[in-house]
């Protein structure tokens, strides 16, 4: 899978920008705050159809203009096919396209898969539950565009919900609610439970390649219905978890908000038995968040037969010498198109660059991202 060219206008602080990109590797160089970063999360917004960071679509449009677009072309090596995709962004709304025609999220997503690793990622081990959640979710959208829905679905019905205990809602409302949050919920479950048992070895895998010497490193998805959860059917589960919210319903009223489900879940990670998040030393988070990113990549190469475009925001500049030399020796490996930013060229390691075709640079200042000879 490989970005052929790109077309960037109005977006954040590029005005307008057309880019050509290398199969192997591409670097957009430049100073701090003058745009490179703004170019990659364009390229993530047609990918993901999300900010890479966490801002309002309006921020996302250029200061003093209505309108900023988007465009891709993509080769996508497992059907032999070759994809337009195009994005157009107001404060308000979102319009895609898809080889020209009007398209819905279902029909882009997918198209073109991209793994962004970017300094927050970092987070991931030490940070807030939500930021494991977000990025377990991300990782099975890219494989299963329909979670989206599914997703969404949830979040709209917990939302629902919980206005109704706020507000003593009607019984038979809530009934129904039930039934669309655990539904919903026991899917999100076996999917999240699921993908953590399909890609936890190839974490343990790595980090014990990254992290030597390592203490044992354990991984699971920790659920707040793990009690009534059935891996064998998905049925069962949406059962047992309708009978569990009117079980805690009364509860749940006192609270004002839905105490168990999908939205309060976490990734367990320990160390030696002992919770990471507490034990490890700031190196051993940095290896563990990069065998997490590493197994995610090599996960989607499995269920797309080609690995996903790479997007690299930085990651030398938050990594010690030799975290940043393993991580890009591992890349080396994948024959994968990678898109990074930097300050310097010298932070590219050579192992990167000797693997793959020759390096596409584009100097970035002021929001123009120009092409070096």
């Amino acid at each position: 899978m490989r970005i052929l060219s790109a077309q960037i206008s109005n977006f954040r602080n590029i005005e307008s920008a057309k880019l050509e990109f290398s199969s192997g590797v591409n670097a957009l160089i430049g100073p701090n705050g003058q745009g490179k970063t703004n170019a990659l999360e364009a390229l993530y917004c047609i990918a993901a159809l999300r900010p890479l960071r966490n801002v309002t679509r309006a921020n996302l449009v250029q200061t003093g203009h209505k309108v900023a677009n988007i465009k891709v072309n993509v080769s996508v090596k497992a059907t032999g096919l070759e994809h337009e995709l195009q994005q157009t962004l107001t404060s308000s709304s979102r319009k895609l396209r898809k080889d020209g025609k009007t398209s819905d999220a279902n029909n882009i997503l997918g198209t073109l898969t991209a793994v962004a690793f970017t300094p927050d990622d970092l987070e991931i081990s030490k940070g807030s539950p939500d930021l494991r959640r977000k990025f377990i979710d991300r990782a099975i959208l890219n494989t299963r565009p329909a979670y989206l829905e599914t997703a969404l679905t949830y979040s709209r019905a917990v939302k629902s919900r919980n206005k109704l205990l706020s507000d003593d809602g009607d019984e038979i409302l809530l009934d129904a609610y039930d039934e669309t949050v655990a539904k919903a919920g026991a899917e999100i479950v076996h999917a999240r439970k699921n993908y953590c048992l399909e890609f936890t070895p190839d974490v343990v895998r790595f980090f014990k390649e990254i992290a030597r010497p390592c203490p044992e490193l354990t991984i699971n998805y920790s659920s707040t219905i793990n009690e009534i959860v059935d891996l064998e059917s998905i049925d069962k589960t949406t059962e047992n978890f309708i009978e569990l919210l009117y079980n805690r319903r009364q509860k749940d009223r006192w609270r004002k908000s839905t105490t168990r489900g999908p939205h309060l879940d976490d990734l367990k990670i320990e160390f030696d038995g002992a919770s990471a998040k507490t034990r490890a030393s700031q190196g051993q988070h940095r290896a563990l968040v990069l065998a997490i990113k590493l197994a995610e990549i090599v996960h989607l190469e499995r269920s797309l037969q080609e690995p996903p475009v790479l997007l690299l925001d930085d990651i030398s500049s938050e990594l010690d010498a030799v975290r940043s030399e393993q991580l890009f020796a591992q890349l080396s490996d994948l024959d994968a198109q990678v898109i990074l930013t930097t300050t310097h060229e010298s932070q590219i390691p050579k192992s990167l660059r000797d693997s793959l075709e020759p390096t596409r640079i584009y100097d970035v200042h002021s929001g123009k991202l120009s092409p070096r000879a």
